[in-house]
């Protein structure tokens, strides 16, 4: 029998070639290999990883930190978070010639091959876990080849890679809390029982109504608005950091969306964690005055009261700077917090102006030595208060012209209505004034009677702004994407109020206000053009 050749190493070439196959295999599968599949997120880390992509903070309240081009430039939190580029949804965009890419699941994990328009090779495999935080860190596509120097190069801890690798799966599949392909859950803080209930029923009425009828033309992008009311009576029972007291943060455990016209003082302990989850208040209704932050996800309708004093001071110093560098103005105001912001207020302006210092009259004006009249006397307190200022100013035959926010304007009290007083209303007057006919049909339509008029045109006013930013947002819809809707709303018509408009460091949208004088039947006309107010 022949057998078979051999080639000297003692392999017939059957066996040489297997050796081949193996070699071959050995080197080739490694290559080929593919990543044992990512092990899906827990909850937590969708939810601190959600935190570093939307807000650039996570829920701790640790910021995201990204350097940013061969110079390294440091950016952190808000404008390092990945949605300020890639978008909300992560689906990218295209803007000023720039191509942000996207970076949902459905595209990171299937391969690019060269497009026929490509002017240079942007091929890549597709993403690994291992790659997609090489990316993320170090600056290199899933090819090896260097992203573009608009990509930050973020520094993380394992456990933010962790969260943010996590949330990043979630991208085509996981909402927003409240929010689903069919409904969009809002949530409102408001007193149903109680001394209060009368107002909030009233809020709660008017905004389920505004949500009738978006329902009934179909909704926002096929979603139902469905609203979620607490009880936040107790908030006016206890003090509002109690535990229990505050409603909104129930409303949050129950996975509201956001939250539209609650009740509330100007600022509360719960908004801290409305700003570490990123759920949007859209025009609370303060009952309490006090500064609102710049940023965040709280915004108002109007100016706490401090801000009409800054407006006051503004307002003088554009015709009378000579004379209030010589002659000051005298500030009377309540010994509380709201009282202090009013003083305070006038004395950076009038100190910014390089105005005369203001005098410190305090409250108990009847008790304070007599001496030169002030130029102006600026007041914030109540309607009785400021009735008693004008008499006690009459008593010292001072003839001095009084500023008071236009909310104290009572017609019951007769001293306000001679024309010594001016208020300072952002209201919208003459021919400011909102056209209330649509709001009119509103009400009529669903049967809603007038009330508590400021609280239901609060109402209103919020819903509309809510509906409009919402859709602004698209059918991708995220809490980031709406926040980022609103700081982009620009005199926006409420239909309540004059235009409204916020920015990226600007949460109150009406910024001005009218001089008004207080008639005996109670109306406010007005006794200027509109006066914007100045940073």
């Amino acid at each position: 029998m022949r057998g078979r050749r051999g080639d000297g190493t003692g392999h017939t070439p059957g066996a040489r070639w297997g050796v081949v196959l193996v070699l071959a295999a050995g080197l080739l599968l490694p290559g080929c290999r593919r990543e044992a599949p990512a092990r899906a997120a827990t909850p937590e880390e969708v939810r601190r990883g959600r935190g570093l992509f939307q807000r650039g903070q996570s829920p701790q309240g640790s910021p995201l930190t990204g350097l940013l081009g061969p110079e390294r430039v440091e950016l952190e939190g808000a404008v390092a978070a990945c949605a300020r580029c890639h978008g909300p949804s992560g689906r990218g965009s295209r803007e000023g010639g720039v191509e942000v890419p996207d970076i949902t699941p459905g595209s990171l994990q299937h391969a690019r091959a060269v497009g026929l328009e490509d002017i240079e090779d942007r091929s890549r495999p597709a993403y690994t876990r291992a790659a997609l935080l090489r990316a993320i860190t170090e600056g290199r596509s899933a090819s090896g080849r260097p992203l573009g120097v608009a990509m930050p190069r973020y520094v993380l801890t394992e456990a933010d890679a962790d969260a943010l690798l996590g949330y990043l799966q979630t991208l085509d599949v996981a909402p927003d809390p409240g929010l689903s392909a069919t409904t969009l859950t809002v949530g409102a803080a408001l007193p149903l029982t109680g001394p209060l209930a009368p107002v909030g029923q009233e809020v709660q009425a008017v905004v389920r109504a505004m949500f009738e009828d978006v329902n009934a033309r179909g909704g926002v992008f096929r979603r139902r608005l469905e609203l979620v009311v607490e009880d936040d009576a107790a908030l006016y029972a206890a003090a509002a950091s109690s535990a229990g007291a505050d409603a909104t943060a129930r409303l949050l455990e129950r996975d509201v969306f956001a939250l539209v016209a609650s009740l509330r003082p100007a600022t509360l302990a719960s908004d801290a964690r409305l700003e570490r989850e990123g759920a949007p208040l859209v025009l609370p209704l303060p009952l309490e005055p006090g500064p609102p932050p710049d940023e965040g996800p709280v915004f108002f309708l109007y100016p706490e009261p401090s801000a009409l004093a800054r407006l006051a001071v503004q307002h003088l110093a554009s015709t009378q700077a000579p004379r209030l560098r010589r002659q000051p103005l005298a500030v009377v105001h309540p010994g509380d917090a709201a009282g202090r912001a009013w003083w305070e207020a006038v004395r950076a302006e009038a100190d910014r102006r390089e105005l005369a210092p203001p005098l410190d009259w305090g409250l108990a004006l009847e008790e304070t030595e007599p001496g030169p009249a002030p130029f102006a006397v600026l007041y914030t307190g109540t309607s009785e208060g400021l009735a008693l200022l004008v008499r006690t100013l009459a008593a010292r035959a001072m003839k001095v012209p009084v500023f008071a926010p236009g909310a104290l304007a009572d017609p019951r009290r007769p001293e306000l209505t001679q024309g010594q007083v001016t208020f300072l209303s952002p209201l919208g007057l003459g021919e400011h004034a909102p056209d209330l006919e649509a709001l009119t049909a509103f009400m009529d339509r669903h049967g809603l009677k007038p009330g508590h008029t400021a609280f239901q045109l609060g109402a209103y006013a919020a819903a509309r702004v809510f509906v409009e930013a919402v859709t602004r947002a698209g059918a991708d819809l995220t809490r980031a994407g709406l926040q980022q809707q609103l700081e982009s709303l620009r005199d926006f018509d409420t239909g309540v109020s004059p235009p409204v408009s916020f920015g990226v460091n600007r949460r109150v949208g009406v910024q001005g206000a009218q001089l008004a004088t207080l008639e005996a039947t109670g109306r406010l006309r007005a006794a200027s053009d509109w006066i914007s107010l100045s940073p």
